[in-house]
């Protein structure tokens, strides 16, 4: 995890100094494909679960603040009773940039865009 951080952390910071004036315009979001559970398995590690993490970046970005809503790690505050519960559709935070940034419509990103999708209220993601 330390060595994909850091490449992550590192692309970023290139991009930023590549962009030079544009990156006060740049929104950039990296959003995990799955999470992991809250307890461990047998073999002691865990297995793949339903929440997931996000990292915003960029200066277009109102940053500095944690996003979303915490569960709780209480069994019965977990989903299925061994991890984090979903408070949150993740493609909703992707909708709200896009709307922020492009002006795609909120009717365009929830029916075509993301189907189904209930983007919910406003993040505020961007400054």
């Amino acid at each position: 995890m330390r060595r994909v951080l850091g490449r992550l952390a590192q692309t970023i910071l290139t991009l930023c100094d590549d962009l030079g004036p544009n990156w006060d315009r740049t929104t950039i979001l990296a959003i995990g494909e799955s999470g992991r559970t809250a307890h461990e398995n047998g073999s002691a590690g865990t297995d793949r679960g339903t929440g997931v993490a996000m990292l915003v970046a960029g200066g277009a970005v109102r940053g500095g603040r944690a996003l979303g809503e915490w569960p709780g790690l209480g069994q019965g505050d977990l989903h299925e009773g061994r991890d984090l519960m979903p408070m949150r559709d993740m493609r909703a935070y992707a909708a709200w940039a896009m709307l922020e940034k492009f002006g795609i419509p909120r009717t365009t990103l929830e029916e075509a865009i993301f189907p189904g999708l209930d983007m919910g209220p406003d993040p505020k993601l961007l400054a």
